[in-house]
C-alpha cells in the first residue's frame, strides 16, 4: 500500500476511535447523573456491566470521585484522538515537517502525559479504595499511557528536529 492510503486508513480509524471514546465518556456522564439524581439502580450497571454498587453503598463521595476520574480520563483520551485527527489534516506530503504539526505533536505529548499521570493517580486511589472496601480496582491503563507518552515524546522531538533541518535546507536553496 502507498503511504497516502495507509495514512487515510489511519485517519478513518482515528475518527472511529474518537467517536467511540466520545460515546464512552457521554455514556459514563449520563449513567453517572442518572445514578445520582434519577435512580440509584443505575450504579449496578454504570457502563457495559460495570458494577459500582459496593462502592456506592460504601461511600457516595468515593463513588463520585471514581466516576469523575473515569470521565476525565475518557474525555482526555477522546481529546487525544481529536488532536491526532488534526495532525492527519495538517500533514502535507510535499513538505511534511511543518511547525504546526510539530506543535500538535508536542500538544499530544502533553495530553498523553497528563492522562497518564491522571491514570496513575486514579490507580493509586483505586488501590487504596480496594484496601478500604471490597471494591474491585478498576483498570486505568496507566502503564500503557506512560509508555505511549515516552514514545510520543521521542517522536515529537525527532519531528521538531526535522522541522529545523527542513527550514535550514529551505534557506540554503
Amino acid at each position: 500500500m502507498k503511504t497516502k492510503q495507509i495514512l487515510s486508513i489511519m485517519h478513518i480509524v482515528a475518527w472511529i476511535l474518537f467517536i467511540g471514546l466520545c460515546i464512552k465518556a457521554g455514556a459514563f456522564i449520563i449513567s453517572f447523573f442518572t445514578s445520582l439524581f434519577v435512580n440509584d439502580y443505575a450504579v449496578q450497571n454504570i457502563y457495559l456491566g460495570l458494577d459500582f454498587s459496593r462502592l456506592y453503598n460504601f461511600s457516595k463521595l468515593h463513588y463520585i470521585i471514581t466516576v469523575i476520574l473515569i470521565i476525565l480520563i475518557a474525555s482526555l483520551k477522546a481529546y487525544l484522538f481529536y488532536l491526532l485527527i488534526n495532525v492527519f489534516r495538517k500533514v502535507d506530503f510535499n513538505s511534511p515537517f511543518t511547525e504546526p504539526v510539530a506543535q500538535l505533536l508536542s500538544k499530544i505529548n502533553k495530553v498523553v502525559l497528563y492522562t497518564a499521570l491522571m491514570a496513575l493517580l486514579a490507580s493509586a486511589y483505586s488501590a487504596w479504595l480496594h484496601q478500604q472496601t471490597f471494591f474491585y480496582p478498576y483498570n486505568w491503563g496507566a502503564q500503557s499511557l506512560l509508555f505511549m507518552a515516552g514514545v510520543v515524546f521521542i517522536v515529537a522531538l525527532l519531528f521538531k528536529r526535522a522541522v529545523e533541518i527542513q527550514s535550514e535546507n529551505d534557506l540554503t536553496i
